[in-house]
């Protein structure tokens, strides 16, 4: 199943709202910024709180996932690629996040996610093919997670 997340501003904070492929609303993601965190919250359509991820700084930035499926650590890696090492999962990452191109796959290697930066009806955003429907909101939580790490890339770049 395909969804799109277009990055959004609500109330003047960033954001995100993710799209099914007819263009229904699925969920939103709310930022609030904290004293040395910021976290983001997915709701669904009717405002029940799906998932928390915390983008932190403690000698380096990580990001934190809590959802129904259980707490993970995102670590941005660079080897080849900018890549997340996920702890509390089977699943691995591939690709670049610089690009915004990068996939979820399990141990036995079969897909979870895929996501790649696109132009679509609902503007510049990211198109997500979901391969495990029980994983959609972890895998939209590591979408966000990548966007966050892409934008502050982005910011520092802009800035020097």
């Amino acid at each position: 199943m395909k969804r799109y997340m277009k990055r959004e501003f609500f109330n003047g904070a960033l954001g995100f709202t993710v799209y099914e492929e007819t263009g229904q609303v699925l969920y939103r993601v709310k930022q609030e910024d904290e004293q040395r965190r910021q976290k983001l919250l997915i709701f669904d359509e009717k405002d029940r709180l799906l998932s928390e991820v915390m983008r932190k700084q403690f000698m380096m930035q990580y990001f934190t996932i809590r959802c129904q499926t259980g707490i993970y650590v995102l670590i941005p890696n660079i080897k080849e690629y900018f890549m997340f090492l996920i702890y509390g999962s089977t699943y691995r990452f591939a690709g670049n996040m610089a690009e915004g191109r990068f996939s979820l796959f399990d141990v036995d290697k079969s897909p979870v996610m895929t996501q790649k930066k696109c132009w679509t009806t609902y503007g510049d955003g990211y198109e997500l093919e979901l391969y495990v429907p029980e994983q959609e909101i972890f895998s939209l939580s590591v979408a966000v997670c990548a966007a966050l790490y892409r934008s502050a890339a982005e910011t520092a770049a802009d800035g020097c």
